[in-house]
């Protein structure tokens, strides 16, 4: 049973992470395919083996927990993500930063760094967190 919860989240993944990254072009703060993928990956599998064995059955796993949760976190990441700017937007923004003085652009320079700092944290806290649950979930099983 846990290798058919490992293909269904698997599945989930690989669906969910297309629909989002080819239709919505949005993967979230992390600019990456995989990145994105795994995280699902993990939420999909996690929920599949701790969520409580409710709703349709297919091959003797309950689907279910592990698509919903994969699609909850997917739009929340999603919907948590700044727009993306076009090319051109950048090219102006650009612009505009050749007209501040320097104080300012080393200051949001700073600010961005921080920024990928923290979220970097963040994904390797979750990453780690994800796959303790979804290996313990298999073990206990």
């Amino acid at each position: 049973m846990e290798f058919t919860g490992i293909l269904f989240a698997f599945f989930y993944a690989v669906i969910i992470t297309g629909i989002f990254s080819l239709i919505f072009r949005n993967t979230g703060p992390w600019s990456g395919f995989w990145i994105f993928f795994f995280l699902l990956f993990f939420i999909a599998l996690g929920a599949g083996e701790w969520a409580a064995p409710r709703g349709p059955v297919a091959w003797g796993y309950y689907w279910a927990p592990g698509l919903f949760a994969a699609i909850i976190f997917a739009l929340l990441i999603a919907a948590a993500t700044p727009v993306s700017r076009s090319p051109r937007t950048l090219n102006k923004k650009k612009d505009t930063k050749k007209n501040t003085t320097t104080g300012q652009i080393h200051e949001e320079e700073g600010t961005t760094a921080a920024a990928v700092v923290v979220i970097g944290i963040f994904f390797w806290i979750l990453m780690s967190v994800l796959i303790t649950a979804a290996v313990v979930g298999i073990i206990a099983s």
